[in-house]
């Protein structure tokens, strides 16, 4: 089971982080962990008044470590007296979209705690496109904070496809909210049946097939229920995105948590298509757990980025 001891939040200085902020600090409260606040700045290129573009040089960095340290003072002054301002503020010059998760790694954090915006347009549902890219490098759990931090969570959803970090999505679950009330939800989706169509298989070899699938389904959800005994074990038949989302609005659940794929260069090859659902569909808050990052020793001789 996991134990969280530092949570690095991610700031950009908006109402967003603050409410990130705030729910961090309930849970550093909570589990007795440190508390970072962390903004990444990016440097400025200038180039010489004559154009030259040999010329270039990065403008000011203590300059805007300075302002940044200052920015974060503020926010952390809008939280006196409240766990929220008690945080360690850090400013570092990087590149936010590639620098974030190593950032908060090489402090030392083993949760990452992010603001969800509440837009809905096409390319920034989750976070914008500097959080969009940081999930990608995290390669820590990461947690999207929407919901007001006022309350603690009383329901979770744990959406599971047998992997491993669906089931390492499960212990950090439990691990930050342990009062909480757990659903594992395990979903068994139909055959395409466009690639039904195409290919028209025997009616009664594919009813043979289709039964044993299920069967199969069914043994390995109880299976995985047994591992988690203090959770309310679900088996469904569906599409698995309406089924999820479907659950999530009647529980009325606070926090969903969900093993991430852990490649691709855009969101979408981290999270897969039922991580984006939620973020963008669903008003609650999101734990994503990429799959363990491989050891020094591995296969490549050196740890790099999650991969499955």
């Amino acid at each position: 089971m996991p134990q969280p001891r530092h949570l690095v939040v991610a700031s950009d200085f908006g109402p967003a982080s603050d409410r990130a902020l705030e729910r961090a600090a309930s849970l550093a409260h909570q589990h007795g962990a440190r508390l970072t606040l962390l903004h990444v700045v990016e440097p400025l290129p200038v180039v010489s008044a004559w154009g030259d573009p040999g010329a270039a040089a990065w403008i000011g960095m203590e300059s805007l470590l300075e302002a940044g340290d200052a920015a974060l003072k503020r926010q952390l002054g809008r939280h006196a007296g409240t766990p929220a301002g008690d945080a360690q503020p850090v400013c570092r010059i990087g590149l936010p979209r590639r620098d974030l998760g190593a950032i908060a790694r090489e402090l030392g954090g083993d949760l990452l705690v992010v603001g969800a915006r509440n837009e809905r347009r096409l390319g920034d549902r989750l976070l914008g496109s500097t959080a969009q890219a940081a999930l990608h490098h995290a390669g820590l759990p990461v947690l999207v904070a929407r919901r007001p931090a006022g309350a603690p969570w009383s329901r979770m959803l744990a959406a599971s496809d047998g992997s491993p970090a669906a089931s390492a999505a499960i212990d950090w679950a439990e691990a930050l909210a342990p009062w909480a009330e757990g659903r594992l939800l395990r979903v068994h989706p139909p055959l395409p049946e466009a690639t039904l169509a195409l290919m028209q298989p025997d009616p009664a070899r594919l009813e043979d097939y289709l039964r044993r699938e299920e069967q199969e389904a069914a043994a390995r959800a109880a299976d995985e229920a047994k591992a988690h005994p203090q959770w309310q074990a679900a088996f469904r038949r569906g599409a698995i995105i309406d089924t999820v989302l479907g659950e999530i609005a009647e529980r009325a659940v606070d926090l969903v948590a969900l093993g991430t794929r852990g490649h691709g260069p855009w969101l979408g090859g981290l999270l897969g298509s039922l991580s984006q659902a939620v973020l963008a569909h669903a008003d609650t808050d999101v734990l994503l757990v990429p799959p363990a990052r491989p050891s020094r020793g591995t296969e490549g001789g050196v740890a790099g980025p999650a991969g499955a």
